[in-house]
């Protein structure tokens, strides 16, 4: 396949050139510190740190605070929180972190996926411990505890301390009386601990962090942080300032697993020698609220025209179903590279505008012998966003290509810079070769010569990568994406598929659906080709034996076909009488079928299963592999079964129910939390994979404490009813890491020098206007290009 000369674009001024050089040419470890749990979440400049909040009621019609009907819970009550927190933040780190931006999002907007959650309700305030750049993480801050509500000056800096965990990774340093010492959980504080005059014990009473001094006394070292944190067998060199200042990857064995971020701003602290200062002026020289109470959704599809015409008609099919199934308020833009004439400039998806997207992909046609360039066409989906956007505003670009696709790293830098996630959807199918010649390619486009793999693109971005290997699971995975980028409510109950149907065969599907307070509406959705729409017969089965079908509606069981876009939508409201127990879905071909089914089943819940892989990969070459899933919603569930199959990108299964445990054995952390964790080490070689988690809960499960609590009483832990989850989740591993198949065990990581590129630089959100910023980096982009093209002329 020839390769093609990148578009020539003026070269910018040397300025430019340099800010591009200094920028992007930082390795791929650069990146993963940028990883965050929400697209907006971010570091700036080293030192300031941005958030994203959601509040669970509406801040323009605000109501009053659980037990103080004097406070309305308006937008300048949660401005003076956000100051609090801030402040104390501030002072906690020695003016080393500023809160920046805060954005705020009303009526529970992105659920967990959000930094911090202000919760109208009694509850002990909770985090996840590491939550920093994990997907559906969070920190849970309740306006009143114990019978009270929290002043402002209290919930401010009861967030504080739970971003404590959750940003920093720190344990508590306070006595939980009457709690036993338990050795399967040594994160969790205990009635034997010597508290600590720290804000990780009595957050009211003290600003300050940990210090080597406040661990001197060797009969003074019991607290869950020294415990996890220490570095010697006698208890020292847990302190938190200890910890900041060290690299994750030093961290002691049985805390190097929870996926700690160390921040550049802490690189060169000699804890031995830190004096306290306790500052607090200048705490809000970078703080804006920025209040989005109707952020706009824009996505971008890039399309890869250079596959072959069969796999590009199953990547169309499945943006077609992505577009069809939005909601009428979102705006999308189409981009294909090579470009054609069937770009589209951003078009809201009500009915008319559906009709000129799908007129626009229905045009695209192949270029087989063009060639990707990742680069150029991220460049045109950002210099469309920049156009229009407003601080709050989500984007994200669903990248459609082959799965052996790579991407010049400066696609993926100014991404992760510019708040903008990227949702890969990689069709299976290429093989060795392609990979190749994709690499070089992206290659080629980059300045620093470097690429990045799908896997890695979106994990690096806060969007979410799938493979599929048909039409009919792209639409599945397509639609999936969507939902997790746009925050929509929405668990995975099941997913399942099949090969193409013979004439007079049927495919079925399992599923449990629990009762409405767990799985609210529940939506089956089957995919297909539309070439095949004619041939294919439904019917749903209840848990009674009773069959619904579409010819027989009934109420609360609705069926919804869409043949154009492939697709049978199968809605089972919470009305059906006697709902919870094992559903079927069957389909039946009246003639033999051109492509494969897709199946996916999924309720109106938060209560969700979801994943992710810490190690295996360059950049955490220290930290063999482990699986990893996080099993619940505003409270975790432990107590489930979960098992794991694993695929290589083609969809050969490599392992099979790899059982996942939460039981405090590493590298599980923490014993009945609700995270459940399988070692991945020795298992497989580098390359691209892909797993799929079930979680079953048989109805002996139960709510377990969401990460590290707030100083209180403990709750009672109560019973789950019986339900199902599952999610998919793909993951690239390195040559160069521990734990993979023909990888040397590594040496110890060295302790840090001076200057490290790990967190800098950023964009700066105008909470006035639009992202003027991100025509500055639209510029870097082009002037990787002129760069490139300079070189290759050359």
């Amino acid at each position: 396949m020839p390769t093609t000369t990148p578009l020539r674009h003026k070269v910018l001024s040397r300025a430019v050139a340099l800010a591009l050089a200094v920028n992007f040419s930082m390795p791929p470890a650069w990146m993963t510190a940028q990883a965050a749990n929400h697209q907006l979440t971010h570091v700036r400049d080293v030192n300031i740190v941005d958030y994203v909040v959601n509040v669970d009621w509406d801040f323009d019609n605000p109501p009053s605070q659980v037990g103080n009907a004097a406070q309305r819970l308006d937008r300048a009550y949660i401005t003076e929180v956000i100051r609090v927190m801030a402040r104390s933040k501030f002072t906690a780190t020695e003016g080393r972190h500023r809160v920046g931006h805060v954005f705020v999002y009303k009526n529970g907007k992105f659920g967990n996926n959000v930094d911090i959650r202000l919760l109208n309700s009694e509850g002990r305030s909770s985090a996840n411990v590491s939550g920093w750049g994990s997907r559906g993480a969070t920190s849970n801050n309740h306006l009143g505890f114990q019978g009270t509500f929290e002043s402002v000056d209290a919930l401010g800096k009861v967030i504080n301390h739970e971003l404590g965990h959750y940003t920093y990774g720190l344990y508590d340093e306070y006595v939980e009386e009457g709690a036993p010492l338990k050795t399967d959980d040594p994160g969790s504080p205990s009635g034997r601990d010597t508290p600590k005059n720290t804000a990780m014990n009595n957050h009211l009473q003290f600003v300050t962090l940990s210090t080597p001094a406040d661990y001197r006394d060797a009969s003074q070292r019991q607290t869950a942080q020294a415990r996890m944190m220490a570095t010697s067998a006698d208890g020292s060199g847990g302190s938190a300032w200890e910890m900041l200042s060290r690299p994750a990857e030093q961290d002691p064995a049985q805390a190097r697993g929870q996926g700690r971020t160390f921040f550049e701003a802490f690189r060169g602290v000699n804890p031995q020698t830190l004096e306290l200062k306790r500052p607090a002026d200048g705490f809000d020289a970078d703080l804006r609220m920025v209040f989005a109470p109707e952020p706009v959704f824009r996505d971008v599809i890039v399309v890869d025209r250079t596959l072959p015409a069969a796999r590009l008609a199953d990547l169309v099919q499945a943006a077609k179903t992505l577009v069809g199934q939005s909601a009428g308020d979102v705006q999308f833009a189409v981009v294909t590279s090579p470009g054609d004439a069937a770009a589209l400039v951003f078009t809201t998806a009500d009915t008319a505008g559906k009709q000129a997207l799908t007129a626009a992909l229905d045009a695209i046609q192949p270029v087989p012998d063009g060639t990707f360039n990742g680069l150029a066409a991220f460049t045109q989906a950002y210099k469309l966003i920049a156009g229009v956007r407003q601080p709050g505003d989500l984007a994200t670009l669903h990248l459609l290509t082959g799965a052996e696709t790579q991407l010049p790293q400066e696609a993926v830098t100014t991404a992760r810079t510019a708040r903008v996630s990227v949702n890969a959807l990689g069709l299976s199918g290429g093989d060795a070769q392609a990979r190749t010649l994709r690499t070089k390619q992206a290659q080629l486009q980059s300045v620093a010569g470097a690429s990045v793999n799908l896997s890695q693109a979106s994990s690096l971005t806060g969007g979410s990568y799938n493979v599929a290997r048909n039409g009919a699971e792209a639409s599945k995975d397509a639609s999936r994406a969507y939902n997790e980028a746009h925050a929509n409510p929405v668990a995975s109950v099941r997913g399942d598929g099949s090969a193409p149907l013979k004439a007079g065969r049927s495919f079925s599907s399992k599923f449990r659906v629990a009762s409405p307070a767990v799985d609210g509406d529940v939506e089956v959705e089957t995919y297909f080709d539309p070439a095949d729409a004619a041939k294919l017969s439904f019917s749903l089965t209840a848990p009674d034996g009773k069959v619904y079908t579409p010819t027989t509606p009934t109420a609360g069981v609705g069926f919804e076909a869409d043949a154009a876009e492939g697709v049978m939508l199968v809605r089972i409201g919470s009305q059906v009488p006697g709902r919870a127990g094992v559903w079927s879905m069957a389909v039946t071909a009246s003639a033999d079928m051109v492509d494969g089914l897709g199946l996916d089943v999924s309720s109106a819940s938060r209560m969700q299963l979801a994943a992710y892989v810490l190690g295996g990969t360059s950049d955490k070459a220290q930290t063999p592999p482990v699986l990893r899933a996080t099993l619940g919603g505003d409270k975790r569930v432990k107590g489930a079964v979960v098992n794991a199959s694993i695929y290589d990108e083609e969809g050969t299964l490599l392992a099979d129910s790899l059982a996942l445990r939460d039981d405090g054995v590493a590298p599980d952390i923490r014993a009945g939390d609700g995270e459940y964790t399988v070692s991945l080490k020795g298992l497989l070689k580098p390359g691209e994979y892909y797993a799929v988690l079930q979680a079953v809960n048989d109805g002996s499960a139960r709510l377990a404490s969401l990460g590290a609590l707030v100083k209180g009483a403990r709750n009672e832990e109560l019973p789950v009813e019986a339900f199902e989850r599952e999610v998919e989740v793909a993951f690239s591993l390195d040559a160069s890491a521990a734990g993979v198949i023909g990888t040397p065990e590594p040496a110890p990581t060295p302790t840090p020098g001076a200057s490290s590129p790990d967190e800098g630089g950023g964009c700066t959100v105008n909470p006035a206007g639009r992202d003027a910023s991100m025509l500055l980096l639209l510029g870097w982009a082009l002037a990787a290009l002129a760069m490139r093209w300079r070189r290759r002329q050359g």
